[in-house]
């Protein structure tokens, strides 16, 4: 009863491609929303049986999961091409700054909230999944700034990334923040009070520097 019956010619070809299908879930759930949105509802857009897609996923929370994963893995795919494209470190934050907001937002739609309330495992697992991975790219980050001068060596490198970390998380849920609509300039914040904290003071030349340039671009 949601979905466009243009899109339903094409379903049964897409389920084949995995991140297509996957991308077409986010999709749904973002819209209609995690609880909303039925088993019968997919297999009716996708154009198979409840029992096809039963099989593929053994219940719902399997199939949040998943597409949970992939959307957070996409986000990490496209910071790592970042990673592969710029040289400098301080650079990377800003470059991958929205790949990264992608990867920990917690926008307040539908597909959210409903997830928190009805899916509370599925989303705090995402969640601990998710931080896993950005602290990981923080910490190659740290590391190749330190070899490159432009980070201090005398601060407790994994407790500022869980500090950055959280503060990335609680952009969209925390009412402190409510009244700024614009949530970029809450992320670059951010990514600015944790860098102010972590470089030297080559790092701090560079980052004056960065920080023009991103300014005039925006």
């Amino acid at each position: 009863m949601f979905f466009s019956f243009r899109f339903s010619i094409f379903a049964p070809v897409i389920m084949k491609n995995t991140r297509c299908t996957l991308d077409r879930l986010f999709d749904m759930f973002r819209t209609h929303g995690a609880k909303t949105l039925t088993m019968d509802d997919i297999a009716r857009e996708f154009c198979i049986s409840k029992k096809t897609l039963y099989q593929k996923y053994k219940n719902k929370e399997e199939l949040l999961t998943e597409v949970l994963e992939h959307i957070s893995n996409k986000a990490i795919e496209e910071v790592e091409t970042v990673r592969k494209n710029h040289q400098c470190p301080i650079e990377i934050m800003f470059v991958s700054g929205t790949r990264i907001d992608d990867a920990t937002s917690q926008e307040k739609n539908a597909f959210v909230l409903q997830l928190i309330k009805y899916y509370p495992e599925v989303f705090h697992q995402h969640q601990k999944s998710i931080s896993i991975k950005i602290e990981e790219i923080l910490k190659q980050n740290f590391e190749r700034g330190v070899e490159l001068g432009y980070y201090r060596t005398d601060i407790p490198t994994d407790l500022f990334i869980k500090f950055l970390t959280t503060l990335l998380f609680s952009v969209d849920v925390s009412p402190l923040f409510e009244d700024i609509k614009d949530k970029k300039y809450i992320s670059t914040g951010i990514k600015f009070f944790y860098l102010n904290a972590i470089v030297t003071e080559k790092g701090q030349q560079r980052l004056k520097e960065l920080k023009t340039k991103y300014e005039e671009l925006d």
